[in-house]
């Protein structure tokens, strides 16, 4: 795949797309009812980095998931894909060895991509992202996420992306045919259902 059939937007995109879903996922490990990312097969785990949080690891396609409240990524042996949320960007991981530690961020280790080697390095994140979000909704059904976008919009200093229905087709877009993605805007939220 070139570069060109890639939107120049995808990563500025996608980062703010993976802000709103890190939002998200924090309410499903805060449901009463229980932690919806152990319910889904998570381990969790002290941070090893930021005092007072905690790290969610799944298996992953030859990887593992991690999610903290500052980053999250898939990394496999070669390496992988992050995104740190104080920073807003997505990075390649330079590393199979160890993973990110929250608020230790290792700069020979985080890679400023091209668009194709950030495509490629999130393929197995985006589809952990998109099997979990439709767990979400099987679950829960679609009002659970308005619930949740609802929520967001009143976290100081929050920059709504797009409704959580249109928000899981962009990525299911972004996978499927990154050449065709529109960005995010032009995903009206009431045909999504």
């Amino acid at each position: 795949m070139s570069a060109s059939a890639i939107s120049s937007c995808f990563q500025r995109d996608l980062s703010e797309g993976l802000q709103q879903q890190m939002f998200f996922w924090g309410q499903d490990v805060l449901r009463p009812t229980g932690n919806f990312l152990v319910e889904q097969g998570f381990a969790r785990s002290p941070s090893r980095g930021l005092k007072g949080t905690s790290c969610y690891r799944l298996s992953w396609q030859d990887g593992a998931v991690e999610l903290y409240g500052a980053c999250a990524g898939w990394y496999g042996r070669e390496g992988g894909f992050t995104f740190i949320r104080p920073r807003r960007r997505c990075y390649l991981w330079g590393s199979g060895e160890e993973t990110p530690v929250p608020g230790v961020w290792i700069k020979r280790l985080l890679k400023s991509p091209g668009r194709v080697d950030l495509y490629t390095a999130a393929l197995p994140f985006l589809d952990w992202l998109i099997a979990y979000e439709e767990a979400v909704l099987d679950r829960f059904g679609r009002a659970y996420r308005e619930e949740n976008f609802r929520k967001y919009r009143n976290v100081a200093k929050a920059k709504q992306w797009i409704e959580p229905s249109a928000g899981l087709r962009w990525f299911k877009d972004l996978r499927e045919d990154p050449g065709k993605l529109q960005r995010p805007k032009y995903y009206p939220a009431k045909i999504y259902a």
